[in-house]
């Protein structure tokens, strides 16, 4: 899917819903929303969405933090408004890269970034002197989405400094820590 059409399905969402809470979003949607510990290691599950029937549910890893349960429910719901809604896919799960599960997984990425951060956000933390890594923790969210972010943002004209990092779908998957506070890491930083 291009830049444009993900643009499309986050401005028609923007218009049919209140964006700016991931779990008021689950409720308006009809999307059932249950937190399952599932550990904090690395390579820990930190969500997944589901359509049994009629019923769609995301269930989130009640391990990781509150800042990156809100991020994964926003990968989630993307996967719900652009997959699941659909019919294109009933159940996903990460997979490797070259085949289709990894193409709906940037899809993801990129929906997500963009239904869970605003742009004048995203701008006056850019504005603030920050560094690309200060401005994600700033936004409370893993550099890779602030990444994803800045491609849409550039998209609609923007003009903004590419990111210092490259990220590629699936990116959630592969974060360092679940339980990392991205509040503590700007913290840490400033330390």
């Amino acid at each position: 899917m291009k830049l444009s059409s993900i643009i499309s399905l986050s401005d028609s969402i923007s218009e049919q819903y209140d964006i700016s809470d991931p779990v008021r979003l689950c409720r308006q949607a009809g999307v059932i929303l249950l937190y399952f510990p599932m550990g904090c290691s690395r390579k820990a599950c930190k969500g997944f969405i589901i359509r049994q029937e009629q019923n769609t549910a995301i269930t989130v890893n009640s391990d990781i933090s509150p800042d990156m349960q809100r991020i994964v429910i926003y990968h989630e719901l993307a996967h719900f408004f652009l997959h699941i809604s659909t019919g294109i896919a009933d159940a996903l799960q990460d997979c490797a890269v070259g085949c289709p599960v990894s193409d709906m997984e940037y899809e993801a990425d990129l929906l997500s970034a963009e239904l869970a951060l605003r742009d004048a956000a995203v701008l006056e933390a850019l504005s603030s002197g920050a560094d690309f890594f200060e401005a994600a923790a700033m936004l409370h969210c893993p550099p890779e989405i602030l990444d994803f972010k800045l491609r849409i943002m550039r998209e609609r004209g923007c003009s903004l400094p590419d990111a210092p990092i490259a990220a590629c779908g699936g990116c959630l998957g592969a974060a360092a820590d679940p339980g990392f506070s991205f509040d503590t890491a700007l913290q840490k930083h400033y330390a």
